[in-house]
């Protein structure tokens, strides 16, 4: 998954950097299952922001932490605190602007 160009990937296995296919070019290595999860990212992001533009938080929130549970970045964890924030849950969201992550601590 490739943020700056969604229609390129990294190979998990050989970090070889190509187009979108179900095998890496060099190491031959399946990437349907990287690609799914992808798709499912990028659709839960989706929905995430189509939720805020019509005013539902609390769906917008569950978005984000799908976003987040798929891949726990930056990113996602930017997504949940805005969600969280502009669903009412400021300790959540002050949590995640201050760096920890209720959803991965230990």
């Amino acid at each position: 998954m490739d943020e700056a160009d969604p229609n390129r990937v990294r190979c998990p296995t050989c970090r070889a950097q190509q187009v979108w296919s179900d095998t890496c070019r060099r190491c031959k290595s399946d990437l349907r299952l990287l690609r799914a999860a992808d798709q499912t990212y990028r659709r839960h992001q989706y929905q995430c922001l189509e939720a805020l533009r019509a005013g539902q938080s609390a769906l917008a929130l569950v978005e984000a932490r799908a976003c987040q549970e798929l891949v726990p970045d930056a990113a996602s964890r930017k997504l949940v605190a805005v969600c969280a924030l502009l669903a009412g849950d400021c300790a959540t969201a002050h949590s995640l602007a201050a760096g920890y992550d209720p959803l991965h601590s230990s």
